[in-house]
């Protein structure tokens, strides 16, 4: 492969989240360059200065082109934080590059798919607002080759009370619990808003307790319903002690997830799980870098071709279950219950 000299551009590589990427991305890919966009310019340089090949650049989101100077080379657009305004996506389209965004909500899709739609061969689109980047979907993806029908899937979420999380991520969390009327799911074959006693749900962690959990909607709960055509979906997400610092272990975020299906005409259920000690930014920084990687032509394969995609559309799911036991998960696929 003949060396990129074209730049990675991460918009809002300095937060919480943005940090863990891209220095993920620099581990798994040791010479392409790095721009690290943001609004403070010195976080972002602090940043720059623990990354090889990488340099700090302001951005506005709220600007044409993120504010940045057309004489600029880029590799991908990569949107870190909501792109609310679209610029970003619209300067991938411009210079003809990939565009990846985690920041938007299943109820803000409309305005990704009009501009696509508008230049459907500018550039490929991935659209990874899932949780964690699409390990949910993963998961389940996997866990579904043993079963001819399925019937529901019920993903629970665990995130340790003491994760950092990040300020810019609660505030995108609280921004997308304002969309739509209710939280969208499957029900009997047919999109509904749950609302009311309706979004609660008792969930189980990776050691089995028990916890009151509330139902959220990213882009997962549409993803898995494509992939199974399940008639029952749904997606919950609860806080408390991780199961891994219950055991005197390090803090953790889980992700069960029960399906209810057939095989040979008899009832079936199984659950798989992930446990992961590193953190949610990292998780989520590991999911983005493999589908980066993935559409860059960087895992083997060709670059991807210009398109809207989510993750799984690019990505095979055992594969990217590997990688995340090689980044420190515990996956544990296909357990009866």
């Amino acid at each position: 492969m003949k060396e990129m000299t074209e730049k990675v551009l991460f918009v809002g590589g300095s937060g919480v989240v943005g940090s863990r990427t891209v220095k993920l991305f620099r581990e798994r890919h040791a010479d392409i360059p790095i721009l690290i966009g943001g609004r403070n310019l010195e976080k972002a340089r602090a940043v720059a200065r623990e990354v090889n090949s990488a340099e700090a650049v302001e951005v506005d989101v709220d600007k044409p082109g993120l504010g940045l100077a057309k004489d600029v080379s880029l590799a991908a657009v990569v949107m870190m934080v909501p792109d609310e305004g679209l610029n970003g996506l619209a300067l991938a389209q411009e210079r003809g590059v990939p565009y990846l965004s985690i920041g938007n909500w299943l109820a803000e899709v409309g305005a990704e798919m009009a501009h696509f739609m508008r230049r459907p061969q500018a550039s490929p689109i991935v659209l990874a607002s899932h949780w964690h980047g699409g390990t949910a979907v993963f998961l389940t993806q996997a866990t579904v080759k043993s079963l001819e029908t399925v019937r529901s899937v019920k993903v629970g979420a665990i995130v340790d009370e003491l994760d950092a999380t990040g300020p810019a991520a609660i505030a995108d969390m609280e921004r997308g619990s304002e969309g739509g009327v209710g939280t969208l799911a499957f029900k009997d074959g047919r999109r509904v808003w749950l609302s009311g006693a309706a979004t609660r749900r008792m969930i189980q962690a990776v050691d089995g307790r028990k916890f009151d959990a509330v139902a959220f909607a990213p882009y997962d709960v549409v993803s898995i319903h494509a992939i199974t055509g399940a008639h029952d979906v749904r997606f919950y997400l609860a806080s408390s002690v991780s199961s891994s610092r219950l055991r005197g272990g390090d803090i953790a975020t889980e992700l069960v997830v029960e399906i209810e299906g057939e095989v040979g005409g008899k009832p079936q259920t199984c659950r798989s799980m992930i446990e992961f000690t590193r953190g949610q930014a990292t998780l989520t920084g590991v999911s983005v870098v493999l589908a980066l990687s993935t559409v860059l032509g960087l895992e083997g394969r060709p670059p991807v071709s210009p398109g809207l995609y989510f993750p799984e559309h690019i990505i095979d799911a055992e594969w990217f279950l590997n990688e995340l036991i090689r980044a420190g998960a515990t996956v544990v696929k296909d357990v009866e219950y």
